[in-house]
């Protein structure tokens, strides 16, 4: 009985308990988090390079080499993008080879970068370990034939040999209109015909060494020995001859173009021929100087000038056919497909450059 008392007391206490008891609130539902704005997504500048730093690039200033003026609107947009000044000196083509060598020579790097001039200087150049290799990722997209594949320089644009003509004087002196490579040995035009000075003009020495190529040694080397009394002298810089021309001081001028018609467009006594037996040609390169203190500020003008944004203002500013096929060509430039261009082995002719120009010296003698 008592144990059946203490049982009923020990259920009582139980019951009373639970009755007591409130029954356990369901915890509330946590509120949702509030959602992260998302960030809109960075502008597309249509460049990059891992190497900028805004910050500690404002203000930097690169020293460059350069073989024309005109490349300057190229260099201002350059610092507006990036902060970054770009101090442009002009030289000529063999003259900034020789710098190159006497300041590294000298233990003194002035330079930072290298940009236009013939691609044979550049890749001798390289083999003079004057150059700095820096392989950009912009250079993916580039022809194979438009950069060095050690990345010691890249190829920006197209540049083209053609002939500036006075159709004037042709007329006056009753000539036949200049369509091939021989045609420049007509006797009418001994002493009419203006060229560069291969040692100093990539213009002239691409000419050279791409007849030689073309013809072979023994048929080029006799070509230009009949090539060379037509020309009176041999200017200095590759502009010369186009200026010649249209000042009437010779007939046909051996030029380098971007591909544009300007001279035909501002003067009507002139015509530019692209020969139909084939013509000279090179990419404008680009390239790191070695020794350059500015390192990363330079592999960003390599970036920078490679990129779809660099190449589109390069068309714009220079009014060239650029080395990236998804910019496009800008109005009145030449479309290549309808020129005959020299299959040209720039390697080969830049391992060749100074024997070429010893036997040309020789010959001009």
């Amino acid at each position: 009985m008592k144990k059946f008392l203490s049982v009923l007391l020990i259920m009582m206490m139980i019951i009373s308990a639970v009755g007591c008891s409130t029954p356990a609130e369901t915890p509330a539902a946590e509120p949702a988090p509030a959602e992260t704005p998302t960030e809109a997504p960075a502008e597309d500048l249509g460049w990059s390079s891992e190497y900028f730093d805004a910050e500690a690039m404002k203000g930097v200033t690169l020293n460059m080499y350069a073989v024309t003026d005109n490349v300057r609107g190229i260099l201002d947009v350059f610092s507006e993008d990036t902060g970054i000044v770009v101090e442009n000196l002009t030289l000529k083509n063999g003259e900034i080879l020789q710098r190159l060598a006497s300041e590294k020579e000298a233990g003194v790097a002035i330079a930072d970068l290298w940009f236009t001039g013939g691609a044979d200087t550049f890749i001798d150049g390289a083999q003079k370990g004057l150059l700095t290799a820096y392989v950009s990722p912009e250079a993916e997209v580039l022809d194979a034939k438009m950069k060095d594949a050690d990345g010691y320089w890249h190829g920006t644009s197209l540049t083209l040999v053609n002939w500036v003509v006075n159709t004037k004087l042709i007329e006056e002196k009753g000539l036949k209109m200049p369509e091939v490579w021989d045609d420049l040995l007509d006797p009418g035009l001994t002493g009419q015909v203006s060229m560069p000075d291969p040692a100093s003009s990539g213009t002239a020495f691409n000419v050279v060494s791409s007849v030689l190529e073309i013809r072979g040694e023994t048929e080029g080397w006799a070509y230009l020995d009949k090539l060379i009394p037509q020309v009176p002298f041999f200017t200095p810089r590759g502009s010369d001859p186009a200026n010649m021309v249209v000042n009437g001081e010779a007939i046909v001028g051996i030029n380098a173009s971007n591909g544009d018609r300007d001279l035909e467009v501002n003067n009507p006594h002139i015509k530019l021929v692209y020969p139909s037996d084939g013509t000279g040609w090179w990419p404008q390169p680009v390239a790191i100087i070695e020794g350059t203190k500015n390192l990363d500020a330079s592999k960003v003008f390599i970036d920078w000038i490679l990129s779809k944004r660099g190449m589109a203002v390069m068309a714009e500013v220079r009014n060239a056919a650029v080395a990236r096929l998804d910019v496009e060509r800008p109005e009145g430039i030449v479309d290549i497909n309808t020129i005959k261009l020299f299959d040209t082995d720039f390697q080969a002719n830049a391992e060749k450059r100074d024997a070429i120009l010893e036997e040309w010296q020789k010959r001009v003698k």
